[in-house]
């Protein structure tokens, strides 16, 4: 299995805003149509679509790089991909993707608090709550780059 990110563009925009979680997630997360549409009216984001080998599994947004920083803002992994490893395997690939571009010491994003899941999900992948509480009131989790 060959992981990639690809960058959104005229060729895969459609079909990334397509994907779909599954209903219980949905409140949870901005629909990738909101996210490719915020990208190019906000500068700084990079939208991609997760792919293993040619099947489209997946999105996400990163951006809004800081001093030593960089935000994971959008992160999901289509409905019909969930549950098969896909999260994990692109969380990981991602991050590796982001260290080796911008060269920065932490990753952060936000989790809703409710989405106990996902919270699980990122601390078992190396974040840590911060205690912080962004604008949306969604938990702040880093993951420390130096630390690896």
């Amino acid at each position: 299995m060959s992981l990639r990110v690809e960058r959104v563009d005229v060729t895969n925009w459609l079909e990334i805003a397509e994907l779909t979680v599954a209903k219980h997630q949905v409140n949870f997360i901005e629909s990738n149509a909101l996210s490719i549409l915020e990208s190019q009216y906000i500068s700084g984001w990079y939208p991609v679509g997760l792919y293993s080998d040619d099947m489209l599994v997946g999105f996400a947004m990163y951006g809004c790089r800081e001093v030593d920083s960089i935000w994971i803002d959008r992160f999901m992994i289509d409905l019909k991909y969930q549950g098969q490893g896909f999260g994990q395997k692109f969380l990981v690939y991602l991050m590796e993707h982001i260290r080796e571009s911008f060269k920065v010491k932490k990753i952060i994003l936000s989790v809703t608090p409710e989405n106990l899941k996902a919270r699980k999900f990122y601390e078992d992948n190396g974040f840590f709550n911060t205690d912080e509480v962004d604008p949306k009131g969604e938990l702040i989790f880093m993951y420390d780059c130096m630390e690896v």
